[in-house]
């Protein structure tokens, strides 16, 4: 059997896996061969080894075997082991010996005690003497001491065996923890080789443990959108691609299915159920839009410093991008890739491109002290999927926010943004507070505003300018407005709606009214301004 060299040549990264391609050369000769590819890493799918080649030869069969090697640790264990296994022995010897001792100091304890209670008779009867009670007192004392003394010893001696077996045993439990066990796969490949000569195999094969994520740098320039593609791509196979022809594909591993229709069930209807479902939805945290905030204008002092002209911008080469089935973009890296298996994040810029783009403003009075700004882009002929965005304007940074899933030729808006070439205000022009009408007993109040809008900016603006008028839900309260007078786009609820465009260096003004009738005694919550 010949074992074959093989090294990673191309690797195809899909959102949520990898196709992985080996390659290797070797020298055979004529009839029977069998060549071993190994160490493939664990994380291959074993169902997707393919093999092809080139070379006089003829493959007969391929088989995939899913191996493992233990790896040991380069210390002496036996040397610990015997110094553990005499400790032990030694703890053994100690424990036997206190064991023993214990006995001893009860003995004596109990002998002692029993010669107290039986010599005050014998000594009644004239039978001893206060002497030999001395003698006796002195000796048991003298043996009770000296069986202490041991077995303090002796517990000193159990301590110092245990440290050192507890060390010991930590000792080999470090060198076992360096013994470790790989899984790796080897593909065994059966070939019939005419002649003599040199053959190339290609092993390919599918893993997980790798995928990639797309982020955007979106340049917003007038009437254009300078759109930057980039991959993130993650190498967790334990395998390092260096030097490997990269395809990001926008396809994924895992496998898609039809789902299929199930009865619509409906029942009558449960109060008590509709207000759990209720709960439960006011219970969920609300998401709020964040808009992007602006980078900080230079100083002053910065921008009166005479700045050199800028050196040639350096040529970028991009992906080659082809479209496949149902829409799948696969992006060819120009260059030679090395992706190591460290599982950080790696950007692969794949292309750009330009969309159209249009600059909207918006303005909602009631809520407001500033006009935003956002762009609305329409989207190429390609995909654009889910991701984060940094947003600039012009070059200039101002915010990072995220995208959904774009299909082609769809418009979306981004780069929310304060617009500081255009100033709004609203002012309050008149309030009446009277009488509606003694005989009614009704109050009415009646209300003016002026909206005002300057354009500082060097080119026509399109604007949406939205403001409220309160909306009654009671019928004793009544709100009029004069709807055509207003010259509004769109109103609802209260809610108006005006689309201006005001030329470079221009005004534009809105002004409507209305009044609010109610009757006597009846609160108005909230109060009116």
């Amino acid at each position: 059997m010949t074992e074959l060299e093989t090294r990673i040549s191309n690797v195809t990264v899909f959102r949520d896996g990898a196709r992985v391609t080996r390659t290797g050369q070797t020298n055979l000769a004529a009839g029977a061969q069998k060549v071993l590819i190994s160490g493939i890493t664990a994380w291959a799918q074993e169902d997707s080894f393919r093999v092809k080649g080139k070379g006089p030869a003829t493959i007969s069969s391929i088989d995939v075997r899913r191996m493992e090697t233990v790896y040991e640790p380069m210390e002496d264990k036996k040397q610990l082991i015997a110094q553990l296994k005499k400790l032990e022995g030694n703890r053994k010897t100690t424990t036997d010996e206190i064991e023993m001792h214990t006995s001893r100091l009860t003995y004596l304890n109990g002998m002692m005690g029993e010669f107290a209670s039986t010599f005050g008779m014998v000594y009644a009867a004239d039978e001893a003497e206060i002497s030999q009670l001395t003698e006796i007192d002195n000796a048991s004392g003298k043996m009770i001491a000296q069986t202490k003394k041991k077995l303090r010893e002796l517990k000193y001696r159990l301590k110092d065996i245990d440290d050192q077996i507890q060390v010991l045993r930590q000792n080999l439990g470090t060198i076992e923890s360096r013994k470790r066990t790989e899984t790796f796969y080897e593909v065994e490949v059966s070939l019939e080789a005419s002649k003599a000569g040199i053959i190339e195999l290609e092993v390919t094969y599918q893993c997980r443990g790798a995928g990639w994520i797309p982020t955007y740098d979106i340049d917003l320039l007038p009437k254009i959108a300078k759109i930057r593609r980039i991959a993130v791509v993650r190498n967790r196979t334990r395998e390092q691609w260096e030097e490997v022809d990269l395809v990001v594909s926008t396809a994924t591993a895992r496998p898609v299915e039809a789902v299929e229709p199930t009865p619509f069930m409906i029942a009558a209807y449960d109060p008590e159920e509709d207000r759990r479902r209720m709960a439960t939805m006011a219970s969920r945290p609300v998401a709020r839009k964040k808009m992007a905030k602006r980078a900080p204008m230079p100083s002053a002092s910065l921008m009166e410093v005479a700045i050199p002209p800028p050196p040639p911008e350096m040529e970028e080469e991009f992906a080659e991008v082809t479209e496949t089935v149902s829409g799948i973009a696969v992006y060819e890296v120009p260059k030679p890739f090395t992706v190591p298996a460290d599982g950080e994040k790696h950007p692969v810029t794949l292309i750009e491109e330009e969309m159209d783009s249009r600059t909207l403003h918006y303005w909602f009075a009631d809520a407001m002290s500033e006009v935003v700004a956002q762009d609305e882009v329409t989207n190429g002929d390609t995909v654009l999927l889910p991701g984060k965005v940094k947003v600039y304007s012009e070059g200039e940074y101002i915010g990072e926010t995220s995208l959904e899933l774009m299909s082609p030729r769809e418009k979306f808006k981004l780069g929310t943004r304060v617009a500081h070439n255009v100033k709004a205000k609203k002012k309050l022009v008149e309030r009446e507070v009277e009488k509606a009408g003694i005989a009614r007993g009704k109050l009415r109040r009646s209300y003016k505003y002026r909206l005002e809008l300057e354009n500082f900016a060097k080119q026509m603006i399109d604007i949406e300018i939205l403001d409220r008028i309160p909306h009654s839900l009671s019928t004793s309260i009544e709100v009029n407005a004069d709807w055509e007078k207003l010259g509004v786009d769109k109103h609802e609820l209260g809610i108006m709606e005006w689309h201006r465009k005001v030329d470079a260096g221009k005004k534009a003004e809105i002004e409507y009214a209305f009044e609010v009738q109610w009757e006597r005694g009846i609160s108005i919550n909230p109060p009116l301004p």
